[in-house]
């Protein structure tokens, strides 16, 4: 802890005169190659076995003798979540990014930390992100380290442990190289990817994975099925710069000076960003969200669905699960078949616009108002989306319902015939992404199957109590990792139902079963 205004002002100056020193030598040079740190050509399944090393001038070994200076370098953060600055220097025309990345924390668990772990997705394919240098800073000394990338899961080395309660930050510099996708891919690696007329950059950066006392840092394999990704809150501050006059869709807009933009995330998942030459934007302010949607110029018809849609489904779900998490919402069409939610950003399936036929019975709509809750069922309360994917999808996927008895009754039946009737009711519900073999197989069991549970627990429970349920939920488990059993504690808070019918059908197994 510094202890007085002269120290704080002084750690700014010094964080603010690194973060100045590398934006200007990236200024200088917008289109770089991304190869100087070459990753392991991956083969076969994903293991947890550290398979590539990169050496960065690792710190000397300490001094016995040390003693702290009375000024720190990195001051913790003020409201104790991590923060994150992000220098991006994106070339649209190469679609090549350059980033310099600092993240900021404090070792908030009862352990030393001989390390920090990052979940870098892109690295899953060769070729893509290059790591150029790390550095570590404690409170008390400043240097290069080591790193180990295994997989998608990149290790930093702390030559000192970080003891608890002490801040530490992470500075990275890296390039991205994003890969072309055409328009049949279901997402692109990584949820990044370069279409014809525009990127798409979600899932795209290293982000700290999370950290259970006692255990170590909760890492995993990353496959291509479901959302392979876990993420804690932290807090963004972003400057993207551009080569070319690009449209960039993004949350949290602060300002733009030319082509430099500006950024803030308080509380966010991640930050993603779609960027085309082409976009056209239309707006609309829903209660006090500003909602802004991105399309091609093709598009107009479907992009006012996309928009009348969220302006309908942002206030029902304020009134259902509690205030929309973010300032505003930017909703952008992709080059892809799929769509994916992230913090304050949707990034809507080209293949739903281009089969908009103008009627509610439209996947573009459902689909819309499916990755709008993804606003509240991922970005308020998050979950571990690798092995408890259901607790985000069927809370997004029984919100289309809701969207429909709501503003469109007469197509309700529809919805339950269209998007659940001929799926697979087999199976337990709480499956992780390695129990299925391909993204269709685990969209029909866990999104059908969780759209089923909560038309049953409603059913149990009655209205009153089960939309009570929900608000508490959320209001329990904003801003955190949520599990299984936070929601059964929740759900046993509010009504004294037998749940054990509900549990043997959805949860049969009993090692699963919820406490």
């Amino acid at each position: 802890m510094l202890a007085s205004s002269f120290k704080e002002l002084l750690v700014a100056v010094v964080l603010l005169a690194v973060l100045l020193l590398t934006a200007c030598a990236l200024a200088g040079n917008q289109s770089p190659a991304v190869s100087e740190t070459p990753l392991a050509t991956r083969t076969g399944v994903p293991t947890r076995t550290r398979q590539h090393t990169i050496t960065l001038s690792p710190s000397p070994s300490p001094s016995p003798t040390f003693t702290p200076t009375p000024t720190p370098l990195v001051a913790p953060p003020t409201n104790g979540i991590p923060q994150v600055e992000m220098l991006i220097v994106l070339n649209y025309a190469d679609k090549r990014m350059t980033v310099t990345q600092q993240v900021t924390l404090v070792n908030d668990s009862p352990d030393a930390w001989d390390e920090l772990v990052l979940a870098v997705p892109p690295a899953y394919r060769p070729g893509v992100f290059a790591l150029r240098t790390a550095t570590l800073t404690t409170p008390w000394e400043s240097s290069l380290t080591t790193t180990v990338l295994s997989n998608t899961m990149l290790h930093v080395e702390a030559p000192v442990p970080i003891a608890p309660g002490e801040a530490v930050a992470v500075a990275l510099v890296y390039g991205v190289s994003i890969p072309p996708v055409d328009a049949d891919t279901w997402l692109p690696l990584g949820n990044l990817g370069a279409g014809e007329r525009l990127i798409q950059a979600g899932d795209w950066h290293p982000t700290l994975v999370p950290y259970r006392a006692g255990e170590g840092w909760q890492t995993w394999e990353y496959i291509l099925i479901g959302d392979p990704n876990i993420y804690s809150i932290a807090a963004y501050n972003v400057t993207l710069r551009t080569d070319t006059a690009v449209v960039v869709a993004a949350p949290g807009f602060v300002s733009q000076k030319g082509q430099e933009r500006r950024y803030r995330l308080d509380q966010a998942r991640m930050f993603a960003f779609l960027a085309s030459p082409e976009y056209r934007i239309i707006r609309a302010v829903a209660g006090s969200t500003l909602v802004q949607v991105y399309s091609l110029p093709e598009y107009s018809t479907a992009a006012q669905a996309v928009l009348k849609t969220a302006a309908q489904a942002l206030p029902l779900y304020v009134e259902l699960y509690g205030p929309y998490p973010y300032k505003n919402l930017a909703i952008a069409q992709n080059a892809y078949y799929g769509a994916m939610e992230y913090s304050g950003l949707v990034s809507m399936s080209s293949r739903a616009y281009e089969g908009y036929q103008e009627t509610p019975a439209a996947g573009l709509v459902s689909l819309t108002a499916h990755e709008i809750a993804h606003q509240w069922w991922y970005g308020a309360v998050g979950n571990d989306q690798v092995h408890e994917p259901w607790l985000d999808e069927s809370f997004a996927k029984y919100s289309e319902v809701l969207f429909y008895e709501r503003y469109y009754p007469d197509f309700v039946e529809w919805w339950w015939k269209h998007h659940i009737g001929n799926r697979d009711r087999g199976g337990a519900l709480d499956r992780s992404i390695y129990d299925f073999t391909d993204t269709a197989s685990y969209i029909d069991q866990l999104y059908a199957q969780g759209a089923r549970f909560m038309k049953d627990l409603r059913a149990l429970m009655g209205d009153p109590d089960f939309f009570a349920f929900v608000k508490a939920y959320r209001e329990a488990n904003e801003g955190r990792i949520a599990t299984r059993d936070d929601f059964f504690a929740a759900v046993r808070a509010h009504t004294g139902a037998d749940l054990t019918p509900l549990l043997d059908t959805y949860f049969p197994e009993p090692q699963v079963q919820p406490k």
